[in-house]
């Protein structure tokens, strides 16, 4: 059995906003994770409403990376904010 803790972003806030982290930096990048991680997921608690909540909080996690990369440094993390910017023009 394998799995992933992240600890990056432990903070107080929504608990939903983990589920883009993982949608952008796993399941869409390694096809055929997502069905196997949710299985595991719903072996320890109900899986929350993905179709209800990603679309907001992938735009959320999206312009906030874009804000951090600017405030860190935005020319030592361009492709990191084309990834974004890219993503929030799929969103919007």
């Amino acid at each position: 059995m394998k799995g992933i803790i992240d600890f990056e972003s432990a903070r107080l806030g929504s608990t939903e906003n983990d589920f883009t982290k993982i949608n952008r930096d796993i399941w869409c990048k390694h096809l055929n994770t997502k069905e196997p991680y949710i299985k595991g997921y719903n072996s320890i608690r109900p899986m929350i409403n993905l179709q209800k909540i990603l679309p907001f909080y992938t735009f959320y996690d999206a312009f906030c990376s874009v804000g951090w990369s600017e405030i860190r440094g935005a020319e030592k993390h361009q492709e990191f904010i084309k990834e974004n910017l890219e993503i929030l023009k799929k969103v919007l």
